[in-house]
């Protein structure tokens, strides 16, 4: 959620954010096998946290707009989101 704060404060009003990543709604993600699994979460720390996270929510509840969050392909996501003009 601080990467989501960091780019709130630092966007220009009108500003659009975009970040591409694993969905964590993604079936493929979902039924990897567990060894598969294990192997990708010893490389990225902060795994279980991001999954977690419902992202969209987060963006709104930290002020951003017209969040919007697509698959762009079977395994991942961008999510956009602006910061209100003033």
């Amino acid at each position: 959620k601080g990467l989501l704060k960091e780019a709130y404060r630092v966007l220009r009003p009108g500003g659009t954010v975009a970040l591409t990543d694993n969905s964590p709604k993604s079936k493929i993600l979902q039924n990897l096998p567990p060894v598969l699994f294990t192997l990708m979460k010893s490389t990225e720390p902060h795994l279980d946290e991001y999954y977690l996270l419902d992202m969209e929510e987060a963006m709104v509840e930290i002020g951003f707009i017209n969040v919007r969050s697509v698959l762009t392909d079977p395994r991942h996501r961008t999510v956009t989101a602006s910061v209100p003009k003033l």
